[in-house]
């Protein structure tokens, strides 16, 4: 293969060279005739000057010959597309002259490429991320895998104390786990923080020492060590206001007096995203096989070592543990895997999707460069006269090509240059609303662009000057002797043939369509936020309660006396709550209203309505679980009925009270009472259970009003819901509703002081009021909103940009055709709506093309639900689209009409 290259190659030097020396050698025979004919001249009576610019005028064909010649050597293929600075000079030139062109297709380009250039940034950080640490490349994750439930198993402190002992492929083992804590410096209430506990080894990854004080050392993980914590920047800032005296205070953390030991620069956040560091202290030696708390392990590969040697030494450690433990390690595979993917574990199929965005938005932007090509084709065609000129002096059409690939790569490239810019911070701008939703990102996502990014913004930058240069340069080039020609006969100007007429019409059916996806997200937004949940919930303040005994330990979850102290602080709160003067209700439950309920599958007694979907075998509504009192507190009486009390809390007994869609929606409006209902999955996803592994049926004892289990839409089954009994040591953990008179927020800072009180292990987060709970769904739609909102307007201008432009260059190349029927006396009337036929039929066909995209659209996006003014927006949105593309053609043509016939016989 790389010889046929070379052989190429060669031939392609070779050629060039012979080029250069024919062209040489014509060059000297054309001024060796020229010198001749120059001395004849001054024979016949011609004074030298006169005779030398005689000569030239006589051999002004020149190049016309040499064209002819190289054609007949075979050296014209070599002769393509050339460059020089002076076309990149006459690019920026360009920008100038034409600075409506310039501000919108540039705008566009920007627009594509900070978009493109993001999404490919973002998708690179979760695909294939570059951990900032000390050879991050070869940090690694190791972790248990259970063959029979195909998940990890992390209770593995026994497992980890033997592979500190007897790995040595990777060095710097170490583990850690996340627990919540009560963090509370000087003498406020605590807040509940995730705290890393971790081993010392973690902060040799780091690639910066400590800003100030030290790290955590082997030493602080003795069980005898003092109690120490290490603070991560953003922490520290916020929370301690950036206090350098900071070292050596002592806080308290889940009621403990702990020093400050340390502050960690800014961008270290090992292992995800973590603030608070304390040492981790567990000695798997003394554990029995899966057993103890759940921990991460981690390590750095030893030098030299590659991941495939670790697994291989891992994979014979774990055969001697099967071998020495095979009642608890039967089923567990030791796995080691980059460090980032034990964080995010993208399958190949699902990495392939998140890099398939790449494909779409490389899509958009070539469907934006195809716009701006549109626009620059109607430009390249009112310079037909510069064009044709220049190639009748001699200018090959590989040379006017190149121009306007210059011109394209000065647009382009300035475009660029803003889409990268404003690329790292729209990065940061989105990395920002998904940690408003989700919670921290891990450390490793950043706004700065990497050099593999730059590298694809370059590449985009290319892609788009091949179709903004290329597109339009090759069809005006076309043909250009028959069209000097047609030119001197009365009709220049290459015409817009059907690949341009099929551009407008797609144009303005996806000008019409793309707002759709604007409305869905500002219906779900307006859905959120006018949600009716049947009471006042701006006058309540939710919270959820935590406590240390649990700390995300799955044996800590099924520890009864841990289960029954949180019911006695819960219990404690709420007694507490209730004698406050601003307090007149307090309940909880695992989930609030106006809060997304997971949807399960149910199944009735006989007499149920049929299902509301074909593929489903059974009715699919939301639950909860919730305090006795739940809806005597939220205001929301028992409609029919009765409500819960103390004795359906005993494990024989079984109620549900349901709401009013369930009785709409899966009853049918029949009577709800003394019906059986029973889950035939818990959780979404979840397969479902065969007949003996389905939970009990609960009977139906009252029904309650809608209080905002999901947004309202009709053909949404999980609105309908029931409710199941519960108290505080059941489920964990439980959300509070308190009803607050006057403001629900200015109560927050006394709710942690009552729950300080109660217990120092108690901890409340997510304290907001109620009708606040989603307000991080909602600053994720108004995102969205933004950028579909930039997109239509972008797509709104190309749009109409370029439609005025070739419809106008349409009509004013017709203008010679015009004068002369005028003067032949033909009928204005006919002669305008000759003129109008062809520019209404393409806006015509396009509004087809767009209602039809606008249905489609509506009933996958929107489900039908586009309400009646949606449809008015759009019916008005095309009858502006109509009237601009009308005045692309009235402007030229009313021109046309009022110029004199022999005034538009003698335009060009």
């Amino acid at each position: 293969m790389f010889s046929g290259i070379g052989a190429r190659f060669r031939s392609l030097w070779g050629g060039i060279r012979r080029r250069d020396q024919f062209e040489a050698e014509m060059t000297e025979e054309f001024q060796h005739h020229m010198d001749l004919r120059a001395a004849d001249l001054v024979r016949s009576g011609l004074v030298p000057a006169d005779a030398a610019r005689r000569a030239r005028h006589e051999f002004g064909l020149t190049e016309l010959y040499a064209q002819k010649a190289r054609a007949s050597r075979g050296l014209r293929e070599v002769d393509r597309i050339r460059f020089s600075w002076l076309d990149v000079k006459l690019g920026f030139r360009m920008l100038r002259r034409y600075p409506g062109l310039t501000l919108v297709g540039g705008f566009a380009i920007a627009f594509a490429i900070w978009v493109g250039v993001s999404a490919f940034d973002f998708v690179r950080q979760i695909v294939d991320p570059t951990l900032p640490l000390r050879d991050g490349d070869r940090i690694v994750a190791l972790r248990l895998w259970n063959t029979e439930t195909s998940r990890a198993e992390h209770r593995a402190a026994f497992d980890f104390a033997t592979w500190q002992r007897q790995l040595r492929t990777i060095t710097d083992l170490g583990a850690h786990r996340v627990v919540r804590r009560n963090l509370a410096a000087g003498d406020g209430p605590g807040e509940p923080v995730d705290i890393s506990e971790i081993t010392a080894s973690a902060f040799r990854f780091a690639p910066h020492a400590p800003i100030l004080g030290r790290a955590l050392v082997d030493e602080d993980q003795r069980p005898d060590a003092p109690a120490v914590v290490l603070l991560g920047f953003d922490l520290w800032r916020s929370r301690f206001a950036s206090d350098a005296n900071v070292v050596g205070r002592t806080v308290r953390i889940g009621g403990s007096p702990t020093t400050v030991v340390g502050i960690m620069p800014r961008d270290f956040g090992f292992p995800v995203s973590n603030q608070l560091w304390v040492p981790l202290r567990i000695d798997g030696t003394t554990m029995q096989p899966v057993t103890g708390p759940g921990i991460r392990v981690f390590g750095r590969l030893a030098p030299g070592v590659t991941m495939a040697e670790a697994q291989a030494e891992l994979t014979a450690l774990g055969a001697r543990l099967t071998i020495a433990h095979p009642l608890t390690h039967e089923r567990l595979r030791p796995q080691v895997m980059p460090y980032a993917k034990s964080v995010i574990d993208l399958s190949g199929v699902e990495a392939a999707s998140f890099r398939s965005v790449n494909v779409f938005l490389a899509m958009l932007l070539a469907l934006v460069c195809g716009n701006v090509a549109l626009l620059i084709f109607a430009r390249a065609a009112a310079r037909e006269a510069e064009i044709v000129v220049r190639s009748a002096l001699g200018a090959g059409r590989g040379r006017i090509i190149g121009q306007f690939l210059a011109e394209a790569l000065v647009l382009s490239g300035l475009a660029s240059m803003i889409g990268l810019v404003a690329a790292g911070s729209g990065l940061r701008w989105f990395i920002g609303v998904i940690q408003g939703v989700t919670g921290p990102v891990p450390f490793w996502f950043t706004g700065r662009l990497s050099p593999g990014t730059i590298a694809y913004a370059l590449g985009l930058t290319f892609l788009s000057t091949a179709i903004i240069g290329a597109l339009p340069a090759l069809k005006v080039t076309r043909r250009l002797a028959d069209r000097l020609r047609a030119s001197s006969a009365g009709g220049g100007g290459p015409s817009v043939g059907g690949v341009w007429t099929l551009v407008i019409v797609a144009q303005i059916a996806m000008t019409i369509a793309f707002p759709v996806m604007t409305f869905a997200i500002q219906r779900d937004s307006s859905r959120i936020e006018s949600m009716n949940v049947g009471f006042p919930d701006h006058e309540y303040l939710s919270a959820r309660l935590v406590m240390d005994a649990f700390d995300r330990d799955p044996s800590a979850s099924d520890n009864e006396t841990e289960r029954a102290r949180y019911a006695a602080a819960v219990e404690k709160l709420e007694t507490l709550l209730a004698d406050e003067p601003l307090v007149s209700g307090v309940t909880f439950g695992d989930l609030l209203p106006r809060m997304y309920h997971p949807a399960r599958f149910v199944e009735l007694d006989e007499g149920g309505a049929a299902p509301l979907h074909p593929d489903w075998p059974a009715h699919r509504v939301s639950a909860a679980s919730v305090d006795r009192d739940f809806f005597d507190v939220l205001g929301a009486p028992i409609l029919h009925g009765r409500g819960f009390n103390t004795s359906d809390l005993s494990p024989d007994r079984h109620v549900a009270i349901v709401n009013e869609s369930f009785v709409r929606v899966v009853l049918g409006g029949r009577n709800p009472i003394g019906r059986h209902v029973r889950s035939m999955s818990t959780r979404p996803g979840e397969a479902i259970k065969p007949e003996e592994e389905r939970g009990p049926w609960y009977e139906v004892v009252g029904v309650v009003k809608d209080l905002g289990m999901a947004p309202y839409d009709p053909n949404n089954p999980a609105y309908a819901g029931f409710y199941l009994p519960t108290d505080a040591g059941r489920g964990y953990p439980v959300r509070l509703a308190i009803h607050v008179k006057g403001d629900p927020s200015a109560f927050a800072a006394r709710l942690r002081v009552l729950v300080e009180r109660v217990d120092p292990r108690l901890g409340v987060d997510e304290v907001m009021p109620l009708h606040q709970v989603r307000d991080g769904e909602l600053r994720f739609l108004d995102f969205w909103l933004q950028v579909t909102s930039v997109v239509c307007a972008m797509a709104l201008l190309l749009s109409l940009a370029g439609i005025y432009a070739v419809m106008s260059y349409t009509v004013s190349r017709r203008t010679r055709e015009i004068g002369i029927r005028i003067a032949l006396g033909a009928d204005r009337r006919r002669l305008v709506l000759s003129v109008f036929r062809g520019p209404l039929r393409q806006v015509g066909l396009g509004v087809v093309a767009g209602a039809v995209l606008v249905a489609l659209l509506s009933y996958m996006i929107l489900r039908g639900s586009l309400s009646v003014t949606h449809v008015g927006v759009m019916l008005a949105y095309a009858v502006f689209m109509l009237t601009v593309c009308l005045m692309a053609c009235a402007i030229p043509t009313r021109r046309a009409l009022s110029i004199e016939p022999t005034e538009a016989l003698r335009t060009e």
